[in-house]
């Protein structure tokens, strides 16, 4: 759900406002009503906020201030001004510093239901362009306790789920209850979602599963550990290793003094190089046999079968950009063109080609 705030120093309008929007029918919900600016401006420079509804003329910080304070910092709302007063230099100001709409008291229901039918894309892109750079903040140990907290992110000592989730559309996740899930939109498909409270439950994660084609890789975080950076290199990656017939993979937490897991490391961040299991057996001082033991009961994969469907995920996922398919071969890890093709048709049921021009023609794309 899109999180909105709403800020009126008369308490009778504030109410009024929310009342005459159809918030939910937009995936919008109040996460925030009060008559204090000095309060609201707090909320916003401390909070992730989709949108804030200002009054214009508040006392001791007008929703002017309010906008040109936040505008000058990171992840910053879309700007609803609402006011009693229709003073054209009112709303030159709101627009020109910014504001997304300038309405007048008291909003009527049509008037209502047309803004925000405009908003919702606008929130929408927001998020699609924030997402990679609160993604960079998590994974900057400098600016990630501020992050967690700026997203409404527990940390407290119970471990935080992470889930690395691949949809049709990241609007599909929209309807999650926003006091459960905090959702990074990292493209239209890819999105990071955080569990607020507690534990990722089973119900929560069937109701992520009854969406349609969806895939995710889930695992915890434990914050006292400072490796959230790698959980969430590891979760992409292993979110490459769901499909149809394995749309849900549990990553398992591990000690990075644990040779296995940094062999099982590896072979996540090398996998478009030479790789051998025997190799790597070898250079972790790991029974080769012990090893490929470990490797299915950790993966549910063998080694070839783990290594072959990162490269052939890796390569579909570059066959939507204009790359040729040559190049996209060594790309992944295959010298061999023609060996890269044969591979991709028994993957895919599909060659190369036919998988971009398939997904080309297909509605969206």
């Amino acid at each position: 759900m899109y999180q909105i705030l709403f800020a009126d120093n008369e308490r009778m309008a504030l109410l009024s406002s929310e009342r005459s929007l159809r918030l939910a029918d937009y995936h919008m919900q109040s996460a925030a009503s009060l008559c204090d600016a000095f309060e609201a401006m707090r909320l916003l420079e401390n909070h992730y906020f989709d949108a804030a509804f200002l009054d214009i003329r508040m006392p001791g910080l007008s929703g002017l201030d309010i906008i040109r304070r936040r505008m000058e910092m990171s992840f910053c709302p879309a700007f609803v001004m609402i006011s009693g007063y229709s003073d054209f230099i009112y709303m030159k100001q709101a627009i020109q510093l910014g504001a997304f709409d300038y309405c007048l008291k008291p909003l009527q229901q049509t008037e209502s239901n047309m803004l925000l039918a405009r908003l919702e894309p606008q929130l929408y892109q927001n998020r699609l362009r924030n997402g990679p750079l609160l993604l960079a903040h998590l994974s900057d140990l400098k600016t990630q306790t501020e992050t967690l907290a700026f997203c409404g992110i527990s940390q407290k000592k119970h471990p935080i789920t992470v889930i690395a989730v691949s949809v049709p559309s990241c609007r599909d996740l929209l309807a999650l209850p926003s006091d459960r899930f905090f959702s990074i939109f990292l493209d239209e498909q890819k999105a990071l979602l955080f569990c607020t409270s507690a534990l990722c439950t089973s119900e929560d994660i069937n109701r992520l599963l009854s969406i349609p084609d969806c895939r995710m890789a889930i695992g915890n975080f434990d914050c006292s550990s400072g490796r959230l950076s790698r959980l969430l290199k590891q979760l992409q990656t292993d979110l490459m290793l769901t499909g149809p017939d394995k749309p849900l993979i549990q990553t398992v937490a591990s000690s990075p003094n644990d040779s296995f897991q940094q062999l099982l490391e590896e072979v996540r961040q090398e996998y478009t190089k030479e790789l051998s299991l025997q190799t790597l057996a070898q250079k972790y001082s790991l029974n080769y046999s012990y090893c490929s033991e470990l490797f299915k009961a950790s993966t549910g994969f063998t080694f070839s079968k783990y290594l072959t469907q990162l490269r052939m995920n890796a390569a579909a996922q570059l066959l939507f950009t204009d790359l040729p398919v040559t190049d996209i071969s060594f790309e992944v890890g295959y010298r061999n063109y023609h060996h890269f093709v044969s591979m991709f048709k028994s993957f895919f049921g599909v060659t190369p080609t036919e998988y971009r021009l398939k997904k080309k023609g297909a509605p969206g794309q």
